[in-house]
């Protein structure tokens, strides 16, 4: 570490990666810290979120509070319920369940917390079900909610972490955060001190600062891969190494709380938001197959589908060290519990406070480093232990699964936590720990822990005092409960989201069934796939999109020529469904990743195109080594001279296809046209660069597949320019297929 007369002042914070992770970072970053810095985000345009629901814990509140948000705009704009809870079901046993709230339960002793209370009066036959003393449980069980004054009621919210992430967008750019579009291609660091010190992006551009957060998930590109730190499994504890997640449409009003329902080989979670559920299956894939598991989930979800399930990958477990050099790892590029008690945003947003708190103000010392690792490591230890105790005690003996859980040696702070308990209901917290006293009750007893014995003070009250006692609590918990609004009637009145649709509801996207594959070769071999007469209702997709006309937007910074709208959940889930049948295996690709889908116009004019419009392209942003996009576009334009599509191969080597590439992302319009001797216009015909390897004319109604690798641009040629500014002009219907390569 540099000494500290030779320390850097910190004047650049460069973000690399967005999602929830990266704008939550910024965000507090921007409000905190933002007129003393200059932040800069990096991204890689979007493609393929699956957007599922989020389930939260009331820690959230202080991020909002840190950002001053308003929550009712927060709630609408991100389709948020609230959450006053988890209910646990089957855990314990199968047809067992238990409810984990938000809430305090009953009032304790300074001597003894209140399950001792309890404990006793149960003995004496005077106690109710533990639950009874507890307000956000009776509540969320009987599917009502209200903000209550001073703190009344405590909750969190399920919403769509998609759509979170975007929101904090907005606000972070709005205080200056600067986003820029590109994937990374190389990160440069500094020999002697070994710290980081730019980004250099796929188009050429260098991002240089003195501190970097890497927000790059599971990949964890500057810490893991560049900076060489390694990661910890917890796999041994945690069994569980798969999910699949998919969305499904809302059947009944949205309850306050969490599901998390037990299966023979891992949990299924039910999230309900404003107008869908978000659904999935959290699994060990030496117990279950990822078809398997695709097929238990969608056998368990109420609804229609809005999106198919995709299987995730993880391990368990935590980087060695979060902060090292000028790199901090935030979110999933630090580590990776389970969601089994909602911690992912938490422990994001303890990233950022911690960062805040031990903000390098004079340059990094390696104090502040090791004092953010141990916190960072105490924290996620805590909460690894609690999530494995959901595992650990149960009576479940069904499946080698719950066996082995069962069975397993747990970390010793926690077995001597659950001994503990188990013999004298006591539950010591250490100053910082997340989950509190009463999170650890419910969940122990809710698994099954009945204690021993209790604290002598309780053998104090008599019996009328102790009866008194309790029935005033469970009595002042039911007069709250009964003045408490329905929780969907509540959300109506106080935070109602528009759907979450793009476009005005409409009958979607009806492909025709008896829809046949051409197949046309490139020069070279290649092939697309041409489908004429693709959908039954292509007017229909047309009348659509033009009420929903206002809400087309060209893209800062995207380099599509025109206006863009993305597609409604619903359709991409058709399109993407049968891409997956019909395309997938003729172009090549392998498991599929991630889909995104929109309506895209070409509006600008030939002569004020950019470097990076006037040549053809590839799909690869976002693309990993190993991974793969296919694409397609659908015609919905009945002027065929609107221009079809047209493929190309480059004439030069790699190494200068490449810097051709990066110039045209680097230089503006005049000086790459000067450099290269290319003309303001669309490429659509040969030229000393690239050769026309075929050419699919455009034709009502006519959809186009293709692998995204193939230099590709549209054939944009032979109409006037008032042709495709008249109605929707040249409106068509792109989408992206993100799959992995297959080995050869």
């Amino acid at each position: 570490m540099t000494p500290s007369d030779q320390r850097k002042p910190i004047r650049r914070i460069v973000i690399a990666g967005g999602g929830t992770a990266g704008w939550m970072v910024a965000s507090g970053l921007a409000k905190s810290l933002g007129k003393q810095y200059e932040i800069r985000l990096v991204e890689s345009e979007e493609i393929g979120t699956v957007g599922v629901g989020e389930a939260t814990i009331p820690t959230l509140h202080f991020m909002h509070e840190i950002l001053d948000l308003d929550e009712k705009e927060f709630m609408q704009a991100t389709q948020a319920t609230f959450k006053l809870g988890i209910s646990f079901e089957n855990w314990r046993n199968v047809n067992e369940n238990y409810f984990h709230s938000f809430g305090r339960t009953g009032k304790g002793h300074w001597t003894a917390g209140f399950q001792h209370f309890w404990l006793e009066g149960r003995k004496r036959g005077l106690a109710s079900d533990y639950g009874d003393y507890c307000l956000e449980l009776r509540a969320a069980l009987d599917n009502r909610f209200a903000r209550l004054p001073d703190n009344g009621i405590n909750y969190a919210y399920h919403f769509d972490a998609t759509l979170y992430g975007q929101y904090l967008r907005r606000f972070s750019e709005a205080l200056g955060v600067q986003r820029i579009e590109g994937k990374i291609a190389k990160v440069h660091t500094d020999a002697a001190s070994g710290d980081i010190t730019g980004l250099q992006l796929g188009s050429g551009e260098l991002l240089e600062g003195e501190l970097f957060i890497d927000c790059t998930g599971m990949r964890s590109l500057l810490l893991g891969e560049t900076l060489g730190v390694k990661y910890e499994s917890w796999a041994h504890w945690l069994p569980c190494d798969s999910a699949v997640a998919a969305q499904t449409t809302l059947t009944r009003d949205a309850v306050p709380y969490t599901r998390s329902i037990a299966h023979p080989w891992g949990w299924q979670w039910q999230i309900p938001l404003q107008h869908r559920v978000g659904n999935g299956l959290v699994f060990s894939s030496k117990h279950l197959g990822d078809e398997e598991a695709k097929a238990a989930l969608l056998a368990n979800v109420q609804g229609e589908v809005i999106r198919p399930p995709r299987v995730i990958k993880f391990t368990p477990g935590q980087r060695e060290l979060v902060w090292k050099n000028n790199c901090i790892a935030i979110g999933l590029s630090s580590g990776f519990l389970e969601p089994l008690e909602s911690t992912s945003i938490h422990l994001i947003q303890k990233g950022m406070t911690r960062l805040i708190e031990l903000f390098p103000s004079d340059g990094i010392c390696q104090s502040d480093i090791d004092e953010y690792n141990q916190q960072a490591r105490d924290a996620i230890e805590n909460i690894r232990d609690f999530v494995i105790l959901h595992y650990h005690v149960t009576n479940r003996t069904d499946s080698q699964f719950w066996r082995d859980c069962r069975e397993m040696a747990v970390p010793e702070h926690l077995r001597h936590r659950i001994q503990q308990f188990r013999d004298t209901a006591r539950v010591v917290i250490g100053a910082g720990e997340l989950f509190a006293e009463n999170s650890w009750i419910q969940v122990m007893m809710g698994q099954g822990i009945l204690p021993a014995a209790h604290h002598p003070i309780t053998r104090q009250m008599e019996d009328r005092k102790l009866a008194e006692f309790l029935g005033e609590i469970r009595k002042d918990v039911a007069r709250n409960l009964m003045r408490l609004p329905k929780h969907q009637a509540y959300i109506n009145d106080f935070c109602p989201a528009q759907k979450p649709m793009d476009m005005p509801t409409g009958p979607g996207l009806r492909i025709n069934p008896a829809a046949k594959l051409e197949t046309l070769e490139l020069a070279g071999g290649a092939r697309v796939y041409i489908v004429d007469d693709f959908a039954e209702n292509p007017q229909e997709l047309v009348q659509q999109a033009e009420k929903a006309m206002q809400q087309f937007k060209v893209q800062p910074g995207h380099p599509y020529p025109g206006p863009q709208l993305a597609l409604p959940a619903e359709m991409a889930s058709t399109l993407d469904a049968f891409f997956q049948k019909h395309c997938r295996e003729p172009l090549g690709a392998g498991q599929p990743l991630a889909m995104f889908g929109r309506y895209s116009r070409v509006t600008q004019d030939p002569a004020t195109l950019d470097a990076r419009q006037r040549i053809c392209h590839r799909d690869d942003s976002g693309l990993e080594p190993g991974q793969m996009m296919s694409a397609a576009v659908h015609y919905l334009f009945k002027d065929e001279q609107l221009g079809g599509t047209v493929f190309f191969r480059s004439l030069m080597s790699e190494e200068d296809t490449q810097a051709f590439m990066r110039d045209a992302n680097a230089m503006d319009g005049s000086a790459f046209g000067a450099k290269y001797d290319l003309a303001p216009g669309y490429m659509t015909q040969s030229n000393r660069y690239f050769e026309v390897i075929g050419r699919v004319p455009a034709q009502w109604n006519r959809a186009v597949f293709y692998d995204g690798g193939i230099f590709h641009s549209g054939d944009i040629q032979g109409a006037s320019p008032a042709a495709y500014q008249t109605g929707m002009g040249r409106l068509t219907l792109n989408a992206f297929f993100k799959s992995s390569r297959p080995n050869p």
